[in-house]
């Protein structure tokens, strides 16, 4: 297993059965939830009442050569600070990342070896991050488009006297975005318009939900709506301003997901659906590594 993070800074650290920070274990990967249950007297067992999934704590441990350990703690120290988010990305298998925040570099207290010991003897470093976000997600977002335009100019290219077609729309209305994992997936859906688009909206069939925009769309404009979990938004870009249009959406609102096995999505809009085009732009989520 490989272990990559990533901070805000755009620095970046690895750690493997590699020199010159040795990879020792990880824990914290797997799925941990909180079950609630409630009993009442005379009651044989209880009645379980939901359950809900856990901040998680990855820890891992390193291990340093102790004649480069004091420069390598030193840049762990300066990679790993307080407040910053990162990103860990683990790869040895499906590729998954999420998010962390530091909780602590612990470096193993220094002992006094004797005289004459080993040169490649070693010290430990402990890592603790904290996701507040439990869930993993895979290394690679998956694209579903439901309209769009395709160039149909091939080069080498031949101008003739007579006109010819740049570009060509080609129109689904109807895409599926499976799911192989049993988290729900939230969507970026992205709404473009070519021309005048009067509220568009996207709907769940094997649901009937509606997800619709209260607003007319005009030449060049786009809105993004992202569905995931603390990350709800509603984005109309606009003559390059980019405008919070979270109180446009239908009421009540509806923030579509993508669940276990097959969703079929449909595009509509009250007018202009020729002026629209469409996709859909999730990332698989997994529960533990």
């Amino acid at each position: 297993m490989k272990l990559i993070c990533n901070n805000t800074r755009g620095a970046t650290m690895s750690f493997g059965a590699f020199a010159p920070c040795w990879l020792v274990s990880v824990d914290g990967l797997g799925s941990s939830f909180n079950v609630y249950t409630a009993k009442t007297s005379g009651q044989d067992g209880e009645n379980y009442n939901g359950s809900d999934a856990q901040k998680r704590n990855i820890v891992f441990n390193l291990e340093i050569s102790r004649g480069d350990f004091e420069k390598q703690v030193g840049r762990l120290y300066r990679f790993f600070q307080e407040n910053s988010p990162g990103t860990l990305t683990l790869e040895g298998g499906t590729p998954k990342r999420i998010g962390y925040y530091v909780e602590k570099v612990d470096p193993e207290a220094e002992s006094f070896s004797p005289a004459g010991s080993s040169p490649y003897e070693t010290r430990s470093v402990t890592i603790s991050l904290i996701c507040p976000d439990p869930r993993f997600y895979s290394a690679q977002d998956s694209l579903t488009q439901l309209a769009a335009w395709d160039g149909l100019i091939e080069w080498d290219v031949e101008i003739r006297e007579e006109p010819f077609a740049l570009t060509e729309k080609v129109n689904t209305l109807i895409g599926n975005v499976h799911n192989d994992s049993s988290v729900p997936m939230g969507l970026t859906v992205a709404f473009t318009a070519s021309g005048e688009v009067v509220n568009p909206s996207l709907y769940d069939i094997n649901r009937h939900e509606l997800m619709k925009i209260n607003t007319t769309m005009h030449i060049g404009d786009k809105i993004l709506i992202t569905t995931g979990t603390g990350n709800k938004n509603v984005q109309l870009i606009s003559g390059g301003r980019t405008f919070n249009i979270n109180n446009l959406m239908a009421y009540p609102p509806k923030w579509l997901m993508a669940y276990e096995g097959d969703n079929l999505f449909r595009y509509d809009a009250d007018s202009g659906i020729d002026s629209l085009s469409v996709s859909i732009l999730s990332t698989q989520a997994y529960w533990g590594a």
